[in-house]
């Protein structure tokens, strides 16, 4: 069978050292531009093309991740940017924007494409559509369940990547403008500030709470490896590349452990070895801990969290940082000094920490001698902290462990295993084959070849004194010293009473291993095609007559009431929201847009998952769906929904919009969807009125002008993470208030029909007032979206009559 690959982060080069000695079979870069991890120590040109090079020697592959959104004064770059890398044998790149994809496989129709998880895709539907542009292989949203995986596998034969271990993000990814509308760093051009860090009051029910609600603990799936490869997931993602080298190492080497026990074992086998040595699994996931976690593991969404999960049981909602290790409680504290019992051993220069209650910090010290569990334990402690009798105690760095995983993974690099063979003769040419055994590893585990390098060195002649010996030959050859390579084997076959000089032994290895390094490294190396010097023809900006046109998007009835009936706006298009709305009420909706001479859209949910889709559908054959009425057109929020209102419903793709979170953020991102046949977009929220001009003049775009920013998009419940889930429990579920400690507020709505909840900015965007300046870059189609408004602000905000704080965005402020 084919075993799954392990995938390790590498942010740095000695990262990727480190992982390639745990034994990863691929790990994933960035380079100098680009990345999702700007600030990750990436290398530079080439220093990344050694890289590769390098990983190739060892069989393991490399994965460029390419996975920012582009504007389009970046995309001339990307080409020469990607080409050398691509000759160096580039295994694959890691991509989120379409236009980039689009790109990139038109220049590079041979290299392999993988679909980042930052395009939030939740079922395996739109594998087809993507595989035209060279994707290979999806990542899944971090948000799904088993079933969810297995379906995917079940609908398409695309790989499927997933991630297994490290930082989880609250928010589904790619769906995030929390940093960037916070500032000027964006998460999704690689430059996170990470604001779900931090923590943030919530009032709710006229009580306020202090937590880091938003901070999720360090996902570790190690207790799910079978069920994962039995659900036919292709390759295992750890996270982590702004971690440490050894936190790379050490959670790589444990995941290959108990790979290779699955497959060694097989199903049953692995099965019956995890039940009869728990504990052993659970001391290997707290050697995982020791080295990072966040207030401890979850398993993240693997299991229906609506049926298994207790509220809170993902957050790290006291501390959003490493939490250690709990290893005892504090028996007794004075001014100066305390006593702590052990619950563990400790070991000299262990980092202890002491924390009260709400996991606060208090003080700590490195150890400087070992003690066992059970003992009492004696520190001094400044002068001034408050430490009580019952705090507990943490080891936040565990020497012994960081000691080891330095002795293995650090210090010292994997060998390349080679065999040999020496021949030599009386009157002919020494002559040295060297050769690897490249066998596939993790997906291409089919697959396996030799290479070979062959040297000659000079005739040989009989000895006149000491003749060489079997011994000394080997002696000589197999001395590979700093280089990559390692003989297993080495045959000798040598006349007797011949003179091989030392010096000529050694020069034949030292040709022999850099011929053969050469090439097994250039058996990766490829010529890039050629392309026009003209990379992406822009189209000429025309002088614009055409009239404005107007339209609302709506949430409510009332919202939806306060637009027909307004008379100052002029809105000529309604978009009709889903998520609060029952299908009564969007029948309702429909008839009084249609009936007051105004054309109705109706806008999908963003997200789709399986199973919505797989209700709609059913809604569909028995003639009862919302989306088979008489709607004027359709705004689509992601991929799934493209595929099912075109191959499910057979709608036509040109009465499609694609909305803000679809990014059209360049010109070859819009030619993507309208190679589709979608021709009408949503200007992004993180794109400049300047950088919309080469898009809007070839295509049809579609400017917010007014709404409340949606920052986040979750799986997570607020409400049932502070109170009770609503849906399940029929708690009160009005929207929760959150304020930053810079005193910013937030508001976060929950959606239960489609079981997510958006975060809202709770100062409104409004550009109202710069249609023109819209209008002078080709835009002509202005939006209002209201979302959290009561009917008296809508019309307010239509007559213009809105005297709340407001801003723009960044409409006239560029984003990194």
């Amino acid at each position: 069978m084919l075993y799954p690959e392990i995938l390790s982060p590498a942010g740095s080069v000695e990262s990727l050292y480190a992982a390639v000695n745990a034994g990863c079979d691929a790990v994933y870069m960035g380079g100098s531009m680009f990345g999702a991890r700007a600030y990750a120590q990436n290398p530079g040109c080439e220093e990344l093309a050694g890289a590769i090079r390098y990983c190739h020697l060892y069989n393991v592959k490399l994965y460029l991740t390419v996975n920012t959104l582009l504007k389009d004064s970046e995309i001339n770059s990307l080409y020469e940017y990607i080409k050398p890398y691509y000759e160096a044998g580039l295994d694959a790149a890691i991509v989120q924007d379409t236009g980039v994809l689009r790109l990139l496989h038109r220049w590079f129709p041979d290299l392999k494409l993988h679909a980042s998880t930052q395009m939030a895709l939740v079922t395996g539907q739109s594998a087809d559509m993507l595989k035209k542009y060279g994707v290979t292989r999806i990542i899944p949203a971090r948000e799904l369940s088993l079933l969810e995986l297995k379906q995917i596998r079940s609908v398409t034969d695309i790989e499927t990547e997933v991630f297994v271990h490290g930082a989880l993000c609250y928010c589904y990814s790619g769906q995030c403008l929390f940093s960037g509308m916070s500032g000027t760093r964006s998460g999704n051009r690689g430059r996170c500030t990470q604001p779900c860090r931090l923590p943030y009051i919530t009032s709710y029910q006229g009580k306020e709470k202090e937590s880091y609600i938003l901070s999720m603990k360090e996902l570790c799936a190690l207790p799910y490896i079978g069920k994962l490869i039995e659900a036919g997931v292709s390759s295992f993602k750890i996270e982590g590349r702004m971690k440490r080298p050894a936190y790379t190492a050490f959670v790589t080497s444990m995941y290959r452990k108990y790979i290779n026990l699955y497959i060694k074992l097989g199903k049953d086998g692995y099965s019956r070895y995890i039940q009869d040595n728990r504990k052993k699994l659970l001391d290997d996931m707290e050697l995982l801990a020791e080295v990072y976690n966040r207030q401890g593991f979850t398993c993240g969404y693997l299991e229906d969290m609506n049926k298994t999960g207790q509220k809170g049981d993902m957050l790290a909602s006291m501390r959003p940082n490493h939490g250690g290790v709990y290893i005892g409680e504090v028996t007794d504290a004075g001014r100066t000094r305390l006593k702590y019992k052990l619950a563990k051993d400790i070991k000299a220069h262990d980092v202890i920490e002491f924390r009260n209650s709400k996991m606060k910090p208090l003080y700590e010290y490195t150890t400087g001698s070992d003690k066992k569990a059970g003992e009492i334990a004696e520190t001094k402690f400044t002068k001034g902290c408050i430490i009580n009798k019952k705090d507990k105690v943490y080891r936040t760095r565990n020497a012994s462990v960081l000691g080891s995983i330095k002795n293995e993974y650090i210090d010292k690099n994997k060998k390349v295993i080679i065999t040999g063979r020496f021949e030599a003769a009386a009157g002919e040419r020494a002559c040295l084959s060297v050769k690897k055994n490249i066998a596939g590893s993790g997906t291409d585990s089919s697959t396996e070849c030799n290479i070979e390098a062959i040297v000659y060195g000079d005739i040989c002649e009989r000895a006149q004194k000491s003749a060489a010996s079997e011994e000394t030959v080997k002696k000589s050859i197999l001395q590979t010293g700093d280089t990559e390579f390692e003989f297993r084997k080495l045959e000798v076959l040598i006349d007797k009473d011949l003179f091989l000089p030392v010096s000529q032994l050694k020069n034949l290895r030292r040709q022999a291993l850099d011929k053969l390094r050469d090439k097994i490294t250039g058996s990766y190396a490829r010529k890039a095609p050629h392309i026009p010097d003209s990379i992406e023809n822009s189209a000429i900006i025309t002088a614009n007559n055409l009239c404005y046109t107007y339209k609302a998007s709506v949430m409510t009835m009332p919202q939806l009431d306060a637009v027909l009936n307004n008379s100052t706006a002029d809105i000529a298009e309604v978009y009709i929201k889903t998520e609060l709305l029952t299908e009564k009420d969007i029948q309702e909706a429909l008839l009084k847009v249609k009936s007051s001479g105004r054309r109705c859209y109706i806008v999908m949910p963003h997200i789709f998952r399986q199973s919505i889709w797989n209700y709609e559908q059913q809604c569909a054959a028995s003639g009862k769906s919302i989306y088979t009425q008489p709607w004027d057109g359709y705004i689509i929020r992601n991929f799934e929904e493209y595929i099912f209102l075109t191959k499910v419903l057979g709608i036509d793709a040109c009465n499609i919009i694609t909305d803000s979170g679809l990014y059209i953020m360049n010109h070859s991102a819009a030619s993507f969807w309208e190679e589709q046949g979608i021709t009408r977009h949503t200007a992004p929220f993180e794109l400049e009125i300047s950088d919309m001009k080469n898009i809007a003049a070839s295509s049809d775009i579609e400017a917010v002008i007014y709404t409340h920013i949606p920052l986040m998009v979750s799986a997570q419940c607020t409400i049932h993470n502070i109170n009770a889930c609503k849906k399940t429990s029929g708690a009160d579920g009005s929207n929760i208030i959150m304020r930053g400690t810079d005193g910013r507020e937030f508001i976060t709505v929950n959606y239960c029909k489609y079981c997510y909840n958006t975060i809202y900015q709770s100062e409104p965007l409004s550009v109202v007032n710069y249609v023109k300046d819209l209008s002078d870059i080709g835009i002509n189609s202005f939006r209002y979206d209201f979302t959290i408004e009561g009917a008296e602000d809508t019309d307010r905000v239509l007559s213009g009559k809105y005297s709340g704080k407001t801003h723009t965005g960044h409409y006239f402020s560029s984003i990194r």
